[in-house]
């Protein structure tokens, strides 16, 4: 296939997304240009969300309750004690926020 962008030939590459998650594209090596499937993509992309998925604890502090966030999650997300996290409701769940 030629580029779109200098119709150079287009070559097959993959490139890790993350967490040794591989997607195929086509790679331009003149301009740089890549082209991915989106039904590709939306998969590894799906495959990397699950990957980085963490499990926390639920803690009693006081008379309400806390979430435990490892320090993996605290150093990856760069997070500060005082800082707000938004709690997002979701058709599957809840989604947190962070609001820096």
């Amino acid at each position: 296939m030629k580029c779109t962008q200098c119709k150079n030939e287009m070559e097959k590459m993959k490139f890790d997304v993350g967490y040794g998650i591989e997607v195929e594209s086509l790679h331009c090596s003149n301009c740089g240009f890549n082209i991915t499937e989106d039904k590709k993509l939306k998969t590894a992309m799906s495959e990397l969300r699950n990957q980085m998925s963490k499990e926390v604890k639920v803690v009693k502090i006081g008379t309400g309750l806390g979430v435990r966030l490892t320090n993996d999650i605290v150093k990856s997300y760069n997070l500060k004690q005082g800082e707000n996290i938004l709690l997002k409701p979701e058709v599957d769940g809840v989604k947190l926020v962070v609001e820096h």
